[in-house]
């Protein structure tokens, strides 16, 4: 594959907003940098926390802010700043 040809299976947009996501039990903090059907990148000062494999709950809230939806992820990667995650 060269250079340009690799494509993600869903689109990702650019969301910026604050989300909560819970690990063993425990909450903490993250900002959804960006989203799509099929995953999301959490940026987190917890990202330490955080391994590989982890399945994390994720609360996502609309974009009018009133509602909020929970989905399961695992993680598939982590980084300095945060998380990548799969839905499912």
């Amino acid at each position: 594959m060269g250079t340009g040809e690799f494509r993600r299976r869903y689109e990702r947009r650019n969301y910026n907003t604050d989300v909560i996501f819970s690990l063993q039990g425990k909450a903490f903090a993250g900002t959804l940098k960006d989203i799509s059907m099929g995953g999301a990148f959490v940026m987190t000062l917890s990202v330490n926390q955080v391994y590989k494999g982890d399945v994390i709950t994720i609360s996502i809230p609309f974009t009018n802010g009133k509602k909020n939806i929970k989905r399961r992820a695992r993680v598939l990667w982590t980084n300095g700043e945060g998380f990548a995650v799969e839905f499912f």
